[in-house]
């Protein structure tokens, strides 16, 4: 009982700290997940990391996009792969970059895309600027990445940069009124934490999109019920059809953007 309680407010702190912290470093981001060893057996058959990757592969197909054929795609945060195993399965062609802030993740991504016979090239990313040619790529993936960078106005800048005139990026993140709930769900260890981060307000991300001159071609918030047994699966799919727009902006977990440079 007393490590119980002993790792309850341990990670209460930690929690606490990671809120009011407003500045971190990059190699912090990479320490955290360094330490999380289990990603994978926490995330592989929840629904909503799941459906980070089939809600992405709608809007990108109801976006109009039919003559976008993508040669270089950038996988920033991999984490372990998935994003880029996904894709590569849509786009059989497509060249990977995958880059990470964890050399823990970057080391298992490569193990993951070997085993699955994709070709890539890796990065371990210490800093800004990325170490990439202007307009090299014309497909960037960020799955619930830009909440994790201290100055998300650089990196949403950087990846701008990197993208060729024309290209796609796909960017997701938490919605800010879920940041108390993943606090909870943290401390009372349901799900493993966010590790240093802040989510950010729609209207804020929106404009730095504008004033990177990125186009929004397509966008929504999804999951509201980000629980893994059918019922309450087929519950959130009956919400997330009916539910009016601007209710699952305020109030869904992801928002999920299409975006255009």
């Amino acid at each position: 009982r007393r490590l119980l309680m002993y790792n309850f407010f341990l990670r209460l702190r930690n929690e606490i700290n990671y809120l009011r912290k407003k500045e971190w470093s990059l190699s912090e981001v990479g320490d955290f997940w360094d330490n999380l060893d289990n990603y994978d057996d926490i995330n592989s058959t929840i629904y909503p990391y799941k459906e980070r990757f089939y809600n992405s592969k709608k809007l990108f197909f109801n976006s109009n996009l039919n003559n976008f054929n993508p040669n270089n795609c950038l996988d920033i945060q991999t984490r372990t792969g998935n994003g880029s195993i996904f894709w590569k399965k849509i786009f059989p062609k497509l060249n990977f970059t995958i880059a990470d802030f964890s050399k823990n993740f970057l080391k298992k991504s490569k193990i993951n895309l070997i085993d699955k016979n994709i070709e890539h090239s890796d990065y371990f990313i210490k800093d800004f600027p990325l170490p990439f040619d202007n307009n090299f790529f014309d497909f960037i993936l960020t799955y619930e990445t830009i909440e994790h960078i201290s100055n998300y106005k650089i990196f949403l800048s950087e990846i701008t940069r990197v993208t060729k005139k024309n290209g796609i990026i796909i960017l997701t993140c938490p919605n800010y009124s879920w940041e108390a709930i993943h606090f909870v769900a943290a401390v009372l260890n349901i799900n493993h934490s966010e590790g240093p981060h802040s989510f950010i307000k729609k209207k804020e991300l929106d404009n730095e999109i504008k004033k990177n001159n990125l186009k929004i071609i397509n966008y929504n918030t999804s999951i509201f019920l980000p629980f893994n047994f059918r019922l309450s699966i087929f519950l959130d799919k009956l919400l997330n059809k009916f539910t009016p727009k601007l209710v699952k902006e305020k109030l869904f977990l992801r928002h999920s953007y299409i975006l255009r440079k």
